[in-house]
């Protein structure tokens, strides 16, 4: 992978909510809206927006389930290796069982 290649998903990912997100979904394999709008605590507007920004960066894809959009990371392994470092190392508390 190119160093900006790297670069740019470092930047991607370096947003505390989309960190959120990748973790929340590394954690429970698929999520919809509705599972992670009480888990992050922000609006549904700025969520949708946080996750198009994950889905047109490839970080993430989704699957239409009925009227439900689910989603999930994509096949990326080093963004799997990157959030292992980084739970590894910080304190993410955030998940369906903290509440």
């Amino acid at each position: 992978m190119e160093l900006e290649n790297v670069a740019e998903l470092l930047k991607i990912i370096g947003h505390p909510i989309r960190l959120k997100i990748l973790h929340l979904l590394k954690q429970n394999g698929e999520l919809c809206v509705c599972e992670l709008l009480p888990l992050l605590e922000v609006s549904q507007p700025n969520l949708s927006q946080h996750l198009s920004i994950l889905r047109l960066s490839g970080l993430v894809e989704n699957n239409k389930v009925g009227n439900t959009i689910r989603y999930r990371l994509s096949n990326n392994e080093l963004l799997r290796e990157i959030l292992e470092i980084i739970e590894k190392h910080a304190n993410l508390e955030v998940g369906l069982n903290d509440k």
